[in-house]
This record gives C-alpha cells, sequence and structure tokens, in this order.
C-alpha cells in the first residue's frame, strides 16, 4: 500500500491531507476522496462523469488486492482473460497480479464503492483471518443473496456517513464497518457467473502474445507481423478492449518486471535485466514515464 499512497501523491491527490489521529483524507484531482483507515486499507465511494475519449482507466496490475462495488454506469470490467457485465450492488474481487481494467460502454456516470487493501489489514485476527471469497487465485464477480441486500446497503450507507460526519474514533468505526461488510459478502454472496463472457479469442491471443514476450518486443510492427494483421487494426482491436495502446502495454510489462526484481531486493542493473530494455537510458525514461521516479529512487523508497 506505500506504493499505491506514494504513486498517487505524485499524481492523482491535491497537496492537502486531512488526519484524525490514523484516519487520513487524500482529495483526488478526479474529484473523490480516499479514507486511508490506518497504512495497509484504503476506502472510497466515487461518483464520476466520464465520456469515452477521456476514460482514464487503463489496463493494469497491482501488488494489493481490490474489492469494487458497482452502482451505476454503462461499465463493463475486462479482468484476465473475462468481460464482465455488472449488476448493481455486484462485488468484483480482485486479487494481486491479476490484470483489471474498467471499461467505458458510452456516456455515463459511474458510481461506485472501491477497497484496496493488504494482508497485513488483518493480522491482528490471526492466521488465516482473510474472508474465503478473496483466497483465491483468479478475480471473481459475487451478487449478495437477496434476503441480505438491505442490510448489505446499510452497511454502504453507514461507511458514507462515517466518512461525511468523522465523530468519535473514525478509524475504527469504519474498520469495523468494513469488517462486518465483508464478512457478509463472504457468508451471503455466491457468484454471478452469468455476468461473465469470454473476451474473443484474437484479443486473448494478442495479450497472451505480449505477456509471454515483452522482454523481447520493442514495437507494435513485430506483434502485428506475428499475427498477420495491420498495425492499425491490432492497435485498435487492443485498445478497444484494454484502453491502452499497444506501446503502452508493452512499457508496463517491463517496467512491472523491473519492479518485481527492486522489490525483490535485486539491483536497478539486474532490475534493467529483467525489463529486456536494451539501453539503461531508456529504461530509466521508461520508468520514471510510469513510476514518476528513477529506478534507483524506487529502491531506495522500498528500504525505507
Amino acid at each position: 500500500m506505500n506504493n499505491y499512497l506514494t504513486n498517487h501523491l505524485r499524481s492523482s491527490y491535491n497537496p492537502a491531507c486531512e488526519q484524525y489521529h490514523n484516519f487520513k483524507i487524500y482529495s483526488n484531482k478526479s474529484g473523490w476522496s480516499d479514507f486511508f483507515i490506518g497504512p495497509n486499507l484504503v476506502y472510497s465511494h466515487r461518483t464520476t462523469p466520464y465520456t469515452p475519449p477521456f476514460f482514464p482507466e487503463k489496463l493494469h496490475t497491482h501488488t494489493y488486492y481490490e474489492i469494487c462495488i458497482f452502482l451505476s454506469g454503462k461499465i463493463t470490467y475486462v479482468v484476465s482473460s473475462n468481460e464482465v457485465f455488472p449488476l448493481r450492488g455486484g462485488i468484483l474481487c480482485i486479487p494481486p497480479g491479476i490484470s483489471h481494467t474498467a471499461r467505458l460502454i458510452e456516456k455515463s456516470e459511474y458510481d461506485r464503492f472501491v477497497f484496496y487493501f493488504d494482508t497485513k489489514a488483518f493480522e491482528f485476527l490471526g492466521p488465516g483471518s482473510l474472508p474465503a471469497f478473496l483466497c483465491k487465485a483468479d478475480a471473481d464477480y459475487l451478487t449478495v443473496n437477496s434476503e441480505f441486500r438491505g442490510q448489505y446497503y446499510y452497511l454502504l450507507e453507514q461507511l458514507d456517513y462515517m466518512t461525511t460526519h468523522l465523530d468519535g474514533d473514525i478509524s475504527l468505526q469504519c474498520f469495523s464497518c468494513i469488517l462486518q461488510l465483508l464478512l457478509l459478502i463472504d457468508s451471503h454472496a455466491q457468484p454471478g457467473r452469468e455476468c461473465f463472457s469470454k473476451l474473443p479469442p484474437k484479443v486473448l491471443q494478442i495479450k497472451t502474445y505480449i505477456d509471454q514476450n515483452f522482454q523481447t518486443l520493442s514495437s507494435t510492427a513485430e506483434i502485428a507481423d506475428h499475427f498477420f494483421y495491420s498495425r492499425e487494426y491490432i492497435s485498435r482491436t487492443f485498445k478497444q478492449y484494454f484502453n491502452t495502446n499497444l506501446s503502452e502495454y508493452i512499457m508496463g510489462k517491463k517496467i512491472e518486471a523491473a519492479k518485481q526484481a527492486l522489490n525483490s531486493g535485486q539491483s536497478v542493473t539486474q532490475a534493467f535485466n529483467a525489463s529486456g530494455y536494451r539501453s539503461m537510458s531508456a529504461f530509466i525514461n521508461a520508468f520514471r514515464t510510469v513510476t514518476s521516479m528513477q529506478p534507483s529512487a524506487y529502491r531506495k523508497q522500498l528500504k525505507g
């Protein structure tokens, strides 16, 4: 979660931060607030009007868990090899390392609750304290059983109330409410498989090829030649589903490999080798583009 905060401080948050003991509130430039309930749990209720040319989300992964509760909007989710068509109150659960993005179908107001957290947030409960519905290798989409939806929406409303009024020990109140919400989902939600649809095979083939060969790839032309498509067609098809162009995605994969090397204690040179870049200057420029910092500064930050 330290990386989440660092990246957002540089690119997404307004300078001011409100603090109530260990409860911090960061105002996002897109119009919502992120509530840091201790160092390992972030909650926010985001209501944002979007139009397709200016939709900011792109295919990405991260090292923490994400739960997104959908309320409204002309949105689908692309997760791993699937596209999810969410219903109101639907719960998208994304474990670390799973590629995903929201996809805006048409102009609309996108309303959702979002939770980001490390397992450290629940360590005090003892071993195996993470709810069972989160202990899966791949992403899942759940819907709460109809007889418990009143309680489910009440807990979400309580979170909104608490973070608006900020009375008493707000951190403990919010954490307690979130625990109740997770337990309710764990006990009374079921997979919403009817909302899943496989991505088109050609789209998956392109993405799989990049995922397996990103270290040696350097241009869209190489991918187009491999599949005997034009560069225009393959770029348009990829961006249609993943909200990012091919060159950005290749860069992201290379830098993600470098970050994993740095996270494991390796040197900047070893991270450069892991990325697949052929020149150190190109690697440093790409790393700064993706993370807003130099690889050496990123490594220093990890050491505290």
